[in-house]
């Protein structure tokens, strides 16, 4: 992979405007430490590492990491099941271009919806061995 934080799958998935089907972690709540998240186009496990976020896309659904729970139940998974993933970005950058130059990344913010559908953008923070989970203001 060229981008050691998998940045680019993300990016493809926002292009090919993916369905989110499934969101899982290995607890729930507002931090995990590890989350899956399943697309119409793809699944990738997010987790945190010393050196921030690293995003890995997975070819099939038996190389996830054992003992993760669903979460599409939980907020804001309920909200976004069968939303389109219309742009991600790394925090601190305000419009969702591209990642070049990304080194690490400490944030990561998802937007599903585009923006002129009451869109929900999903932040993901890495602090330490946990992933803080939250829906930002539009």
């Amino acid at each position: 992979m060229a981008n050691e934080t998998g940045f680019e799958f993300l990016e493809r998935a926002a292009e090919a405007r993916g369905k989110i089907l499934r969101a899982e972690a290995d607890r729930a709540g507002a931090s995990v430490g590890v989350l899956a998240l399943t697309f119409d186009v793809g699944r990738m496990v997010i987790a945190p590492t010393d050196a921030g976020l690293v995003v890995q896309p997975l070819e099939s659904r038996e190389q996830l990491p054992e003992g993760l729970g669903s979460l599409d139940e939980e907020d804001p998974w309920w909200r976004l099941l069968g939303q389109p993933i219309t742009a991600a970005w790394p925090g601190g950058v305000e419009e969702g271009v591209g990642a070049q130059g990304l080194g690490s990344l400490m944030i990561l913010k998802l937007r599903f919806r585009e923006e002129n559908e009451n869109p929900r953008v999903v932040r993901f923070e890495a602090t330490g061995n946990a992933i803080r989970i939250s829906l930002d203001d539009v």
